[in-house]
């Protein structure tokens, strides 16, 4: 669960619909700039399902000590592992390439997006689940490379489509979680322009006005682009337990959180 201070509510956003909106990023991804990298469908599908270990967690969230809702990244390692675990099990069953980039992703949290936000933590000096998490990973990710064809190859495509996915996921998480709410600047890594673009380039998100960013260099079809996601308000409160903030979740409606993505803020006067 995406868990945002708003007043006096807290914005809850599940992840599943922080993946459909990702997705909504992924299908609407390419320009002359930004070539698609092929195939490219794997990328929109792992987009959309990056994120279904989520799911039975979205359901019934957690309370911290101060009775708020567990935010995403609180959430205890042990029980993300192993439901994170289980999700890319399906994602691999289904498509292997699919899988390969998933299983890219749930490494990825736990070392730096593979080295995206910096060098990673030493494995040696990781807790035994994490290390287990990630080695069963990274040998998941060689069966899936070799089942699928020419491994020179796929590992380009895969670290071109793995960078694609951490670019969509942060950006999600910009316009959802609290970047734009906060009015600060983030900063996309390594996005690649092509297939053997290695290097990439660094992509800004600047915050405009209220539910408006503007994204440069510009990596979409369209010159504009609205991004809604389901999200929920519930009262800001002590909750004593799950049961209780399950309770409030389910009396909320859900709502669009729309916004609005564009290249050019200069181009926003005549709209």
């Amino acid at each position: 669960m995406i868990v945002t201070r708003d007043g006096d509510r807290f914005r809850l956003i599940r992840q599943v619909d922080h993946q459909d909106q990702c997705g909504q990023l992924a299908t609407a991804w390419g320009n002359e700039s930004f070539a698609r990298c092929a195939p490219f469908s794997p990328l929109i599908d792992a987009a959309r399902c990056h994120d279904d270990g989520w799911r039975a967690w979205d359901k019934a969230p957690g309370v911290d000590d101060h009775g708020a809702p567990i935010n995403f990244p609180d959430v205890d390692r042990a029980v993300h592992a192993a439901f994170y675990g289980h999700a890319i099990d399906d994602a691999a069953h289904d498509d292997a390439q699919v899988g390969l980039i998933v299983s890219m992703h749930g490494q990825g949290l736990y070392e730096k997006r593979l080295g995206l936000d910096g060098r990673p933590v030493d494995r040696h000096t990781r807790p035994e689940f994490e290390r287990q998490f990630i080695e069963a990973e990274m040998a998941r990710q060689h069966e899936l490379s070799s089942r699928i064809g020419d491994l020179a190859a796929t590992q380009r495509w895969a670290w071109a489509g793995f960078r694609l996915l951490q670019a969509w996921d942060v950006l999600s998480l910009y316009v959802c979680w609290h970047g734009l709410d906060r009015g600060e600047v983030w900063s996309l890594p390594a996005v690649p322009t092509n297939l053997d673009d290695n290097e990439g380039v660094s992509v800004q998100v600047l915050p405009l006005r209220a539910g408006v960013a503007c994204v440069r260099p510009w990596p979409f079809a369209e010159p504009f682009l609205k991004i809604p996601i389901a999200a929920r308000w519930i009262p800001f409160d002590c909750y004593p337990d799950a049961a209780a903030l399950s309770a409030s979740l389910s009396r909320a409606e859900e709502h669009p959180h729309e916004v609005l993505l564009c290249a050019d803020p200069g181009n926003l006067l005549v709209r």
